[in-house]
């Protein structure tokens, strides 16, 4: 598999923020739940070797026969105490000869195959690449009560997104350096273990499905998606 890449997909999340009494991984939009039609963007990806699911322990069961309902290929594996444990889990649970690993949110089902391929060529270039956007609105601080303080440079600032890939050894070992403390993205892990990692300018479509807001925009965007990369 030295010319393919493996995909880690951490779907432990509860989505809250989202509401409803479905995981927004589970939730249906164009006829699937949001998680198969994630791992459907990177199953048509002719570099894609293996792909793992990583959920909340006790439900591997439940989410592989959600999985194959829909048709979608992937390991199931239990997840830990923390995205980050899962991650690893996830790692981990790849075939051997996967030496390219990329972590992908199990909720952005609108990453471009272009976006993909961008970030694996940066990745086997320098070691580690990640989507990000560059920060285009105006960054205020919170002030006192309700009012706005200083404004912030944006220039130079980058929103992350994923998906957010290394050299299996270097997240292997970026796991095994960060002992108890937590970082928040593959980025943080892998530069708290010394190790750089390229921008790849993303995709505004790729967004995160988060917030009731985000479900309404993703419907909205889902039928001209299908259209470009169905």
């Amino acid at each position: 598999m030295t010319d393919t890449f493996g995909v880690v997909l951490p779907a432990g999340g509860a989505g809250r923020r989202m509401g409803g009494d479905v995981p927004k991984q589970f939730r249906l939009l164009g006829g699937a739940p949001v998680l198969v039609q994630t791992l459907r963007a990177f199953a048509r990806h002719p570099a894609l070797g293996a792909a793992v699911v990583v959920v909340p322990a006790g439900e591997e069961a439940a989410a592989g026969a959600r999985l194959r309902e829909h048709g979608a290929a992937a390991a199931v594996v239990a997840g830990g105490p923390t995205r980050q444990a899962s991650v690893a889990n996830g790692v981990a649970a790849l075939p051997a000869d996967v030496n390219l690993v990329l972590v992908h949110d199990a909720v952005r089902p609108f990453v471009s195959a272009d976006v993909v391929s961008r970030v694996v060529a940066a990745a086997r270039a320098g070691g580690a690449a990640a989507a990000a956007v560059p920060v285009a609105d105006t960054l205020r601080q919170g002030g006192a009560g309700p009012l706005f303080g200083e404004t912030v440079p944006r220039d130079g600032l980058w929103a992350m997104q994923t998906p957010q890939g290394a050299r299996r050894d270097w997240l292997v070992r970026a796991h095994a350096n960060a002992g108890r403390s937590v970082a928040t993205d593959e980025v943080g892990l892998l530069q708290g273990a010394g190790y750089p990692v390229r921008i790849v300018e993303g995709d505004a479509r790729n967004l995160k499905l988060t917030r009731p807001s985000d479900w309404a925009l993703a419907e909205a965007l889902w039928p001209a998606w299908m259209r470009d990369e169905g």
